[in-house]
């Protein structure tokens, strides 16, 4: 779907699955509802492995609170499946989001300014 927000599509990058977001945007209630789902099927396709997930915020203009605090439950939820966030941005208010989510969740995120910057070790 092209209104698609985020799109959600898995990458081969050094021989390991990631689960790619790509935002558009502002994240909405709805968009993130919809988002949380496609996510858990994607991640119920490989239930053994760990999964490296790129949030590419590029584009994206904020969030709501409601969809931040949904994308919040969902990371604790699918916790343990999860390798490492990386998150692309250059906007400060998105990077403190993922901060207080990576603090939250317990989560590795880490931040750069564009994909080619990610480090698949």
């Amino acid at each position: 779907m092209e209104n698609e927000n985020p799109k959600i599509e898995w990458l081969q990058r050094a021989k390991k699955d990631c689960l790619k977001f790509t935002f558009k945007e502002t994240l909405t209630e709805q968009n993130a509802i919809i988002a949380i789902q496609k996510w858990e099927k994607a991640f119920a396709s490989k239930p053994e492995e760990k999964i490296i997930i790129i949030w590419d915020c590029s584009k994206m203009s904020g969030y709501s609170t409601k969809s931040r605090i949904l994308w919040q439950n969902a990371l604790k939820e699918m916790k343990e499946q999860i390798d490492i966030i990386w998150l692309i941005s250059q906007s400060s208010l998105i990077k403190m989001g993922a901060s207080v989510m990576g603090l939250f969740t317990s989560l590795k995120i880490k931040t750069v300014s564009k994909e080619s910057e990610i480090k698949f070790t």
